[in-house]
């Protein structure tokens, strides 16, 4: 039976306790690593196939210098068109290992998984690991996932629904959810990064101070984070971790345990531990889930699988009603998460509360000393901090079942479905499924649009299908840089052609047997600019779009991360337009304050996540003045919609003729010639755009 399981065909039940757990558990037996530890001669031979790859793609320095340096927190992500190309020496090269017998398990039970799909599995390389894993897990295949199988699901914090299908394959058919007070603990949530009286000094080391006497659990997500604490934990993070838990839970002041990336399966309620630092958000239980959040930026697609780590994360030291204790909060991607509306949604009222409430302490605290003060208040049960927190808390109901929204669980349902077709290597039928909602996903979010491309095309690919296939690629590198493109040739000198020039050429170059199709796309997905009665929703998709075909990296901040502008286009190292889409404002007299401030706080946010030389806000949308008691930035401008749907005519005419004339060996530079003629390069055309500052209307 495959992977050697014990399980046979009288198996008619099963338990999951702690089902929260399963996902990445699941995954990690049906993800192959080859360690450069353990299988030296098979990684070097196994890296070396994909340097000529590196090399077409223009990133043979940097991953050379990853596994010349032996980094272990570098990762590339091999896209499976290359693996299919070095299909046969990756399959002799494990062959040659043996690795049903080399008696060694880190490998022996993924390789039963595996070993007659390795070209259907994502592939990631680090200086340290070579790991192979399934897109989808093919859970189907395992006995106990039979249906005739019965399956009960136990946990206090259950995945949401599209997180619980991308896990086990179905949807939820009954929840038995009995109302209980179970995590209704008392808590407080301090976090530094918010109080401003204490930016001398970073949140790391307030936190340091706040815990400084106190028996305390850290728990980080990954080693570098780790490296932050280790001056001071006290335990020998190399040690047992289940002989460190044991030996700290009967430790007493002022011992600090560290454990990296345990973010459930362990519990210190009551006097065991009193006081725990959570530094950064749990994510990236693995390497594609790290590419998936931290290069794709599947914020919204995996916020429900994060929630449910917070939750965990938040609960290791508390056990019903009468528990106490004080969770510090550190790191930026967590305090942000945290401070996002959408996602404290996702979250238990209870818990959500709580969160509240310490955001406002955290707030008002007045120095280091107060938020040292306020954690032993709660810790010494101080009658006044016990009345504020019980007023404060009245209001905050029980924790509700947690549901997936319609647009997360329909991508949930479309990827995975397809992910099980291809396992089985249906590809006409794993193609079907996915290619009539291929537009939906990439209007819900980009990011998860280009993952799902780039496996539809591969599927293409598969049948026989190359032009279909190489169009694909190219709309998944188009939606998100981080996909690596599919390149056939190498046309120098490469150099002298701007980022947004070579982007054009690839998805023109990737189109060339389907470029009518292409038109007919662009049509459709821009066409929100011309039309009167367009909802602001379809004029922030159109906008997107529009600068994707230019060869911008243009994504929609506020709705793949729940905040940031609407829109942003974006070049590396050059000016980037952070576009607010006002469309709806034909009843309107004016630009609102709270307009105006919500601008100046997406101008903050591209600041944070780009290194634009320089921010162009924009509201697009008709020419209004600024509402009196507003105070507009003077670089916040005003561009009309007409002015965006006259780009998109002026990019429509350069693509047909590119097109017509462009051979392969001069596309790069029919397009970079071009696109000077018609003002669209960038940054031209981010000067020429016509504007007018909001401010002179005030």
């Amino acid at each position: 039976m495959a992977s050697r399981s014990f399980f046979r065909e009288s198996l008619t039940a099963v338990v999951f306790d702690d089902a929260h757990a399963a996902e990445h558990l699941i995954r990690d037996h049906f993800t192959l690593k080859i360690s450069r530890s353990t299988f030296p001669a098979l990684f070097t031979q196994m890296a070396q196939l994909f340097r000529s790859y590196h090399d077409r793609i223009g990133k043979a320095v940097g991953y050379s210098e990853t596994l010349d340096s032996s980094d272990p927190n570098t990762s590339w992500f091999i896209p499976p068109f290359a693996v299919h190309e070095q299909l046969s020496e990756i399959q002799r090269f494990l062959i040659s290992e043996n690795l049903s017998l080399s008696g060694k398990l880190e490998t022996m039970f993924a390789w039963e998984h595996l070993k007659d799909h390795i070209d259907l599995c994502a592939c990631f390389v680090t200086g340290a690991e070579f790991s192979f894993t399934p897109a989808v897990v093919p859970v189907g295949i395992l006995p106990y996932f039979q249906k005739h199988v019965h399956r009960l699901y136990l946990s206090a914090t259950m995945p949401a629904g599209d997180a619980f299908f991308r896990t086990f394959g179905r949807e939820v058919e009954l929840t038995i959810a009995p109302t209980t007070t179970a995590g209704e603990c008392e808590r407080l949530i301090l976090i530094p990064a918010l109080n401003k009286a204490c930016n001398d000094e970073g949140d790391l080391e307030i936190a340091k101070k706040i815990i400084a006497t106190q028996k305390t659990l850290i728990l980080v997500p990954s080693d570098s984070v780790a490296a932050r604490w280790q001056d001071t934990a006290t335990f020998d993070p190399n040690a047992d971790v289940t002989q460190q838990v044991e030996l700290f839970k009967s430790a007493s002041p002022p011992e600090k345990l560290l454990l990296v990336a345990r973010f459930d399966g362990l519990d210190l309620p009551g006097d065991t531990c009193r006081v725990m630092a959570i530094d950064g958000l749990p994510t990236g239980v693995g390497q594609l889930e790290r590419f998936l959040w931290e290069k794709l930026g599947m914020a919204r697609v995996l916020r429900s699988t994060v929630a449910s780590r917070v939750i965990q994360s938040f609960g290791r030291i508390f056990r019903g009603m009468s528990d106490h204790g004080v969770v510090v909060v550190t790191g930026k991607k967590l305090v942000d998460w945290l401070l996002t509306p959408t996602n404290r949604k996702v979250l238990p009222e209870f818990l959500s509360r709580q969160l509240e409430l310490g955001i406002e302490i955290s707030r008002q605290a007045g120095s280091v000393q107060e938020f040292v003060d306020a954690a032993q208040q709660s810790l010494n049960r101080d009658p006044g901090w016990v009345k504020y927190y019980q007023d404060n808390m009245q209001i905050a109901g029980t924790p509700g079942p947690q549901t997936a929204a319609d647009d997360e669980l329909k991508i949930a349902k479309a990827q995975v479905e397809f992910g099980h077709l291809l396992w089985a290597r249906d590809y006409a039928k794993a193609a079907k499924r996915l290619h009539g909602v291929l537009d939906d996903l990439f209007t819900i979010s980009s990011a998860a649009g280009a993952w799902s491309a780039l496996w539809l095309g591969y599927s293409y690919e598969l049948m026989g299908d190359v032009p279909s296939a190489r169009t694909l690629y190219g709309r998944a590198h188009g939606g998100a840089k981080n996909i690596p493109a599919f390149e056939v040739q190498i046309t120098p000198p490469l150099n002298q052609y701007s980022e947004q020039v070579m982007e054009v050429a690839r998805y023109l170059d990737c189109s060339s047997q389907g470029f009518t199709q292409l038109l007919a796309r662009f049509d459709a997905e821009v066409s929100a600019l011309k039309a009167p009665g367009a909802t602001v929703p379809q004029v922030e998709g159109a906008i997107r779009s529009l600068g994707e075909y230019l060869g911008l990296d243009s994504t929609r901040p506020e709705k793949e991360h729940g905040t940031g502008p609407d829109d942003l286009w974006f070049s590396p190292g050059e000016p980037a337009l952070c576009i607010e889409a006002k469309n709806d404002k034909t009843s309107a007299q004016f630009y609102w304050k709270k307009d105006v401030a919500q601008m100046s706080d997406h101008i903050q946010w591209v600041k944070e996540n780009t290194d634009a030389s320089e921010i162009i806000p924009a509201f697009a949308g008709p020419v209004l003045p600024a509402a009196a008691d507003s105070n507009p930035l003077p670089e916040i401008v005003l561009i009309e919609l007409a002015e965006l749907s006259a780009i998109a005519d002026r990019l429509r005419g350069a693509l047909s003729d590119i097109q017509k004339t462009a051979l392969p060996l001069t596309l790069r530079q029919d397009v970079d010639e071009l696109f000077a003629i018609r003002g669209l390069k960038w940054p031209t055309l981010s000067l020429q755009l016509k504007k007018r500052a909001l401010k002179r209307f005030k």
